[in-house]
């Protein structure tokens, strides 16, 4: 199947070379089948890194993952898919956002990431076999301008020009790592240091019962640990046959550090008032500079259900900024919405409501 990563330029550089590893805190590899979902998700590491965003195009076999891997260590759901290991290099199809380096500074750069090495004891842009690659990259675009230089074969052509810095390395091409040749240190580690938190396993067992205030309870337990990929395995959540899982997730969503609102967009005009209510939450909390649209769609709801949820999300904002928006909430005819709006609005200068 083709499914898409969503990343940065800077990491997806690196994903060329040793393939997709788990970024820390996460253990695992995201992956989604809509391009639009990857775009956001890229978007966001992008701007925490204030770098480009760039989206992979990948073919991955899930059945042979499962075989491989274990059942247990491969979630696809809701057209987003989460693989609990690293996945090689091979995945990936070419794309046209990744331009192969081709300048001296960017080849050395390149070969240095590939061997560890730092930029003073690895290739100079000077060396005599980084400017014979940059010719060669040169010459390939001129004469083949519709055929792609895949890094593998990037990496053969820079071992056999650069061939002082690759000894005593070995590279596995499919992968395109590095390994350096080094004696064996035996090192005892206690297994539970390495071992994840039992609970987690509980959680993501809890999320694949028919049961749904299990699959309930499996989200709410994946809040409690802290998991750092929280928001992705909520958007697994958000096709749950059971509109009670939905709200559950969209309302986890809400105490998630980051998220794309895209998709959660369309669950907004749900004719369930619950999962509408929860879905335009969550939208103020990630819309960003959006958000005022969404606290102004849930403050003018027919149904108070959804006005409450909207006005729980009102200390988000400024009152002095944002007047019109906690003008509603404070004329609101349901007493909950006004006294939420009246609590934000102490001392900044608006008139007291008679109730």
């Amino acid at each position: 199947m083709i499914a898409y990563h969503g990343t940065t330029r800077r990491r997806a550089l690196r994903i060329v070379q040793e393939g997709l590893l788990p970024k820390k805190p996460s253990r695992r590899v995201w992956f989604a089948e809509s391009y639009r979902y990857a775009e956001g998700r890229a978007k966001t590491q992008a701007r925490r890194a204030h770098d480009r965003p760039v989206v992979l195009t990948c073919e991955i076999d899930l059945s042979q993952l499962r075989g491989r891997l274990g059942g247990r260590r491969v979630f696809h759901r809701n057209r987003v898919i989460a693989i609990d290991a690293p996945v090689p290099v091979s995945v990936l199809r070419s794309d046209p956002t990744i331009d192969a380096p081709s300048t001296p500074r960017e080849l050395s750069s390149w070969v240095n990431r590939l061997l560890g090495l730092k930029p003073h004891k690895g290739a100079q842009p000077n060396h005599p076999g980084i400017l014979r690659l940059s010719r060669w990259v040169a010459n390939r675009r001129d004469s083949q301008p519709g055929r792609d230089i895949q890094p593998a074969e990037l990496a053969r052509m820079a071992r056999a020009w650069l061939g002082e810095l690759f000894k005593d390395v070995e590279i596995d091409f499919d992968r395109l790592r590095a390994y350096r040749r080094m004696a064996v240190v035996e090192v005892k580690v206690k297994p539970e240091a390495l071992a994840p938190d039992p609970r987690e396993a509980q959680a993501l067992e809890l999320l694949e019962q028919a049961n749904p205030r299990r699959r309930i309870r499996g989200l709410l337990l994946l809040a409690e640990l802290g998991e750092p990929d929280l928001f992705d395995w909520c958007a697994m959540c958000l096709d749950d046959a059971s509109p009670a899982v939905r709200v559950a997730a969209l309302r986890t969503m809400v105490r998630c550090e980051d998220g794309d609102p895209q998709v959660i967009v369309p669950l907004a005009g749900s004719e369930d008032k619950r999962v509408r209510a929860a879905a335009i939450a969550a939208l103020a909390r990630h819309s960003g500079r959006r958000s005022p649209f969404w606290f102004e769609r849930g403050l003018k709801d027919p149904s108070p259900c959804v006005r409450v949820a909207t006005a729980g999300m009102l200390d988000r904002l400024d009152p002095a900024r944002h007047r019109d928006i906690f003008e509603l909430a404070l004329y609101d005819p349901n007493p909950d919405v006004a006294r939420r709006a009246e609590k934000l609005i102490a001392g900044k200068g608006y008139a007291r409501r008679k109730w």
